[in-house]
């Protein structure tokens, strides 16, 4: 169907209007992030990591003579507020976003950050339109592509004969669900013995453990946060599916899903978004050093706030002349692949219509309530 001239023409003069108001020149770079601070999705660890390297910067003379100004709102986790904020941040002068965490920021902005101009180097992407928008590239490897990873390692380094999937989709998340169930079938020629979508997100999980055993799984993907995969393996336990390989995704590797599924007797992996956090390697001690300066947990998610942070500099410092929005987002777009030992593979902006351009992971496995690394390369998927 096609727009009225008059319609196309104000939508026109409103993109104009919203890409020129950025701050522009000046001796502060205004840096956005929104992120749950309050709320059912707090994510302080990740805004806090990425507030210390800019400070950091600052501390060290800024970037190229100019001190960075990180503002974060907080959206509480709701969508209006989502919404809100990302307006209040444009109209500060927000010359591009870093280390935002907000779980609902891609559905409910990536619309209006097309239409205002403004790139988003984001910490945390979980929705599929993180990864389906040109004007945000998250730098974790994000749940799908997790699930690929995962399942590859299930069935090609485990040896698992029957791998099954039990997932709790989202909505709008079914497609990109199904894509990467696909992708995992593509590269390995297998299918699964059993895929559930129907999980609930509360409830008895017993019934679908029992439909499991039933299927005679080795091996099962489960995706959901810790209020309730731990549930689901008190469950697994209770039915003596010692035999089973459990798979779990990024929120389910956290220090309390260990401490609860110690002593359960089960098998019990999961995909790691970076290097994995737990690992006291060299990769990781420019991180951890920055959380420690931070006071801030050392987390999984605050590895996407330290990294989404770092890309950003790395991309300002090669500006020349003035730091605006449409400077920002040339320098993105142009910029050279950036390799980091906390990814497996680099990390870049570049000028597609959509962005995942992490596509490794490492696997953990718990032992003694502890979580081990057991893949030391990366799994790196082919991309698409």
């Amino acid at each position: 169907m096609r727009r009225p001239a008059a319609l196309v023409a104000a939508a026109a003069v409103a993109a104009t209007a919203l890409a020129g108001c950025d701050s522009g020149g000046g001796d502060t770079i205004k840096i956005g992030s929104i992120a749950g601070l309050t709320g059912n999705f707090v994510t302080t660890d990740v805004v806090e990591t990425a507030k210390q390297v800019f400070e950091d910067v600052n501390e060290a003379g800024g970037i190229n003579g100019r001190q960075v100004e990180y503002i974060v709102k907080d959206d509480a986790g709701n969508p209006q507020r989502t919404a809100q904020v990302a307006r209040e941040l444009l109209d500060d002068g927000v010359v591009a976003m870093a280390g935002s965490a907000s779980f609902t920021d891609c559905d409910v902005n990536g619309g209006f950050y097309q239409q205002a101009q403004i790139s988003s180097v984001m910490a945390i992407g979980a929705s599929p339109k993180c990864f389906q928008s040109p004007n945000i590239a998250p730098v974790n490897v994000g749940p799908f592509t997790l699930m690929t990873a995962v399942l590859q390692y299930a069935s090609e380094q485990l040896g698992a004969q029957r791998v099954c999937n039990f997932t709790v989709v989202l909505p709008g998340s079914e497609d990109a669900v199904n894509q990467a169930l696909g992708r995992w079938s593509e590269l390995t020629g297998k299918e699964l013995a059993l895929s559930d979508l129907s999980v609930q997100q509360s409830g008895d999980m017993t019934p679908y453990l029992l439909r499991a055993k039933q299927a005679r799984c080795d091996a099962v993907l489960f995706n959901p946060t810790e209020q309730l995969v731990i549930p689901w393996l008190q469950a697994a336990s209770t039915q003596g599916m010692t035999d089973v390989d459990f798979l779990l995704l990024a929120p389910s590797y956290t220090d309390s899903v260990a401490e609860a599924a110690s002593g359960l007797g089960l098998n019990v992996y999961a995909g790691s978004e970076f290097e994995p956090y737990t690992a006291e390697s060299e990769a990781n001690q420019a991180w951890r050093e920055t959380v420690q300066r931070a006071d801030s947990p050392a987390t999984a998610f605050s590895q996407g706030g330290y990294l989404s942070a770092t890309f950003m500099v790395e991309v300002l410092k090669t500006i020349e002349g003035e730091v605006t929005r449409e400077s920002v987002n040339q320098a993105l777009r142009e910029m050279e692949p950036i390799e980091h030992p906390m990814l497996g593979t680099p990390w870049v902006f570049g000028d597609g219509e959509s962005h995942a351009p992490n596509q490794a992971s490492k696997i953990v496995q718990l032992e003694d309530g502890q979580w081990k690394v057991v893949t030391p390369e990366f799994i790196t998927l082919p991309r698409g």
